[in-house]
């Protein structure tokens, strides 16, 4: 009568080395590999084989969508600049600061929409250009309606609040 432990598995060989017995596996394909075939990744060991596969799990912000993610942008720049322009005339006062979280939030978001909502620092910086921009065009839609130089009109730290919020939100 043979006596095997159930509690002990059979050896186990590496796929390129028969005669090598080993306790590892690629952490990709899950192929038994020995200390010679081992190739070490950031997700683990891996086998040669899976070692020189491309990263196709890299994903980065492709040239159509940030032109997307741009034009997006400017235009709900735009669209909140013209509507700050004329919200200013109602003496909104403190209110100021929270028109530009809102302004933020949506210039954020109107580029996260845009760029596929795809989530990057170059996105981030895309949305705080148009929430910055949001506040330029109140200030030359102001300009305009009374006259002067625009500079004078751009309410700088609103610009600010509202780039820092976009660029929280879109990246």
């Amino acid at each position: 009568m043979s006596t095997v432990d159930p509690g002990i598995a059979a050896p186990v060989y590496c796929a390129n080395h028969p005669k090598v017995e080993t306790g590892v596996s690629c952490s990709n394909c899950g192929k038994p590999i020995c200390p010679d075939c081992m190739v070490p990744a950031p997700v683990g060991i891996k086998c040669r084989e899976c070692a020189r596969m491309p990263r196709s799990a890299r994903v980065t912000l492709h040239a159509d969508k940030a032109v997307r993610a741009v034009l997006v942008a400017l235009g709900a720049g735009t669209v909140m600049g013209v509507v700050l322009a004329y919200a200013g005339g109602f003496g909104v006062g403190f209110f100021t600061f929270i028109l530009a979280y809102g302004v933020g939030l949506l210039a954020g978001r109107a580029t996260l929409r845009g760029a596929g909502y795809y989530r990057s620092t170059t996105t981030g910086w895309i949305a705080a250009g148009g929430a910055a921009w949001a506040y330029v065009i109140a200030g030359i839609v102001i300009a305009a309606q009374l006259g002067g130089n625009a500079r004078a009109y751009i309410q700088v730290l609103g610009l600010a609040i509202a780039a820092f919020f976009a660029y929280r939100e879109a990246s």
